[in-house]
């Protein structure tokens, strides 16, 4: 309530010809509270309308889009593919920045701790932003609060390849062979609880075979051991599958997937050549930071499901190796979600948590 006071009006007793020290005292404070509460919501509606303003002129200067392995890898690669279409449709430059260390740790933190303004994202995928949180024990990040799915841009799976000096040509004669030696033989992975782990571990469970597994820190170095035959067996990502093809030091058994990769069309699906329930392809999505606005999440979305339905964009996945993922903004997060809960229940069921 405001009191306001008159010099022209009279009253019955002198008592209230003027308000009292301490009445006096009480307007003041309720003046100066309405004052300040007048100007903290103008504040808040100047403010607010200065984040709406800035999200409607979005994008307004370059976006990094950080990757967080080295250079030349399938994540950077298909960072660099979706960042020249971005460029394009936003137009505004998308910035591919390698930040490398801590198996995925460094660069994913860089922007899980960013300003949720959309200017910077990560390139992401299950390997990097899903199951080190199953696996490791002291992971610093949780996939379902740390960072956000912002857009799914493509699929790739896993090739079973084996060494050229195993005595196996199909799938079936692998699984055979592999049945009659539990344990004896080796499959290289990109890492403990990578997807190339995690699909091989899909691959035993259905098979019922037994296998060692070793660790490798990236897929061009077990592909090298299998080819020097070091190793009998690696899931193969698709993208290193695709400029492997042709080559006479390896046998390319099965797909991990429910159809053949138009890249490698002569290998056969697991179904296909016999084993049923290793339907497992992996995805790269584009994350930002906890808090980024819904309405820059849903405008990179709609660019990238542009994108994807682009045929030249479509024919530089292909040609890696992977397909286009045509995805929106709740389509992608449902997604991501039902993986996250997928892939940890899996890890838990097998027992792959570190100790």
């Amino acid at each position: 309530m405001i009191v306001r006071w008159s010099s022209a009006r009279t009253y019955p007793s002198p008592a209230f010809s003027s308000p009292s020290p301490r009445l006096r005292g009480e307007v003041k404070s309720e003046f100066g509270g309405r004052i300040v509460r007048s100007l903290l919501a103008l504040f808040f509606v100047i403010g607010s309308a200065s984040t709406i303003h800035a999200q409607d002129n979005y994008p307004s200067r370059p976006i990094t889009l950080v990757v967080p392995y080295a250079a030349g890898g399938s994540i950077d690669l298909v960072a660099r593919i979706v960042a020249e279409g971005l460029t394009a449709r936003l137009n505004q430059t998308v910035v591919v920045e390698n930040k490398p260390g801590g198996n995925g740790v460094i660069g994913i933190g860089a922007v899980a701790k960013s300003k949720p303004d959309g200017y910077t994202l990560q390139m992401g995928a299950v390997g990097a932003n899903v199951t080190p949180a199953a696996v490791q024990k002291d992971y610093p990040f949780d996939p379902l609060r740390d960072y956000v799915p912002v857009a799914m841009v493509a699929e790739w799976s896993a090739i079973l390849v084996v060494k050229k000096d195993l005595p196996v040509n199909t799938l079936a004669e692998f699984v055979a062979y592999a049945k009659a030696r539990p344990g004896a033989l080796n499959f290289g992975t990109t890492g403990y609880g990578s997807f190339a782990h995690l699909v091989s571990e899909v691959f035993m469970q259905h098979t019922g075979i037994a296998m060692q597994h070793v660790q490798y820190k990236g897929g061009s170095q077990a592909t090298n051991d299998l080819l020097a035959g070091t190793i009998d067996a690696h899931m193969m990502s698709s993208a290193v599958g695709a400029g492997q093809a042709e080559n006479p030091r390896l046998k390319m058994l099965a797909v991990a997937s429910s159809r053949r990769l138009p890249s490698i069309p002569k290998v056969p699906t697991m179904a296909e050549a016999g084993v049923s329930g290793v339907d497992q392809t992996a995805w790269l999505c584009v994350f930002g930071p906890p808090g980024v606005p819904e309405s820059i999440r849903e405008r990179i979305a709609r660019e990238v499901v542009a994108i994807a339905n682009d045929p030249a964009y479509q024919a530089k996945l292909r040609n890696t190796g992977f397909e286009p993922l045509v995805l929106d903004a709740q389509a992608s997060a449902r997604m991501y979600r039902d993986e996250v809960t997928r892939w940890t229940a899996f890890i838990k069921e097998r027992g792959l948590t570190e100790k």
